[in-house]
């Protein structure tokens, strides 16, 4: 109904962003994520939003860019995880964060965000998983000592795609490893085929 809003900001609270829109201030639940991004911001602001309607209430919902209003719907859509518990999410977690937890089927992950307990981890992560990974490209995987090439990880990747391997569980064994700055191919590609052989 309402794709996004264009104007400036009115006031910020600790979840919500007040936006006037040509005289109108709309109300918007956001992560803290976007709140941190454009809560200085004196020019002109351009929010992506969803409207939530329900019989005794109607919400609207902000977000920064496209990618995180994604994962909002994405989220949103699981039972138990309404807007409020998906905006928490989107606070406690990266866009990469989100997409790894599905990768890596890492509920504790998602258990960061307030009011998401292990139980309603483990339903996101069998809910969506399936219609996460592998359907939509991969975001850059974090390691806990670098931040490793993409042009080099995606080579690796599509090579051994080619010889069989399931993208999965390639990555998986990728973001398991400690890997130097700039890996080159050939040692990158022997190193994830030496974990995939062991069954990382």
């Amino acid at each position: 109904m309402i794709s996004y809003l264009k104007g400036t900001i009115e006031g910020v609270g600790e979840n919500r962003i007040v936006l006037d829109v040509n005289g109108v201030g709309y109300n918007l639940i956001c992560s803290a994520k976007t709140i941190s991004i454009v809560q200085n911001d004196e020019s002109i602001v351009k929010l992506y939003t969803v409207l939530n309607i329900r019989e005794d209430s109607w919400t609207l919902f902000g977000f920064v860019s496209e990618q995180e209003r994604f994962w909002f719907n994405k989220l949103n859509s699981v039972q138990g995880v309404g807007g409020k518990v998906a905006i928490a999410i989107l606070s406690a977690l990266s866009d990469d964060e989100i997409y790894n937890a599905f990768l890596m089927e890492d509920k504790n992950a998602f258990t960061r965000a307030d009011g998401v307990g292990a139980k309603l981890a483990t339903r996101i992560i069998s809910e969506l998983k399936d219609k996460i990974v592998g359907k939509i490209d991969p975001l850059p995987i974090s390691t806990d000592t670098t931040k490793i090439q993409s042009n080099v990880v995606n080579d690796v990747v599509s090579a051994l795609i080619n010889l069989g391997y399931e993208k999965s569980d390639i990555l998986r064994a990728i973001a398991s490893m400690s890997l130097e700055d700039a890996p080159q191919f050939e040692i990158l590609l022997k190193q994830v085929l030496m974990k995939l052989s062991a069954g990382a």
